[in-house]
């Protein structure tokens, strides 16, 4: 947990009001100390080059990607990032208010390491970022 504690959570959200919610469900869940908001999808790529640039390790992030934005989609982003020779392999879970499983497997299609439904416990959270494989893989060996 302490590896997963350095980490630098990004959360891609145009809704205020949804990061500051998750921002406490994090803050309660103790997971990471390190949490940056993205408010407009497009500049996603930016901030993760600048935070490498700035000494983050290219696979130190965890990003909460929204999937119903303007503008450019989360799931557009989720292929940019898959795409992406430096970043593809950075762990993505996707946020949503839909339970619908057109949106869940399009979500994990692209290549999303989990799928939150909104608005979620500090208990979902942990037991669905905690307990996944790349996320143990990655910071809690």
């Amino acid at each position: 947990m302490d590896n997963l504690a350095a980490s630098t959570l990004i959360m891609v959200d145009d809704n205020i009001d949804e990061v500051f919610i998750t921002r406490r469900i994090v803050r309660k869940a103790g997971i990471v100390n390190r949490f940056m908001t993205v408010q407009h999808p497009e500049n996603l790529m930016a901030t993760l080059d600048e935070q490498v640039q700035s000494g983050c390790s290219e696979d130190g992030f965890l990003i909460l990607l929204d999937i119903n934005m303007p503008r450019k989609s989360g799931l557009e982003v989720l292929k940019e990032i898959r795409a992406h020779p430096v970043y593809k392999n950075v762990l993505v879970f996707m946020l949503s208010v839909s339970e619908e499983a057109c949106d869940v497997d399009a979500a994990r299609e692209f290549g999303c390491d989990g799928y939150f439904v909104k608005p979620f416990s500090v208990a979902e959270f942990c037991s669905n970022i905690i307990g996944n494989e790349r996320v143990k893989k990655q910071f809690m060996h």
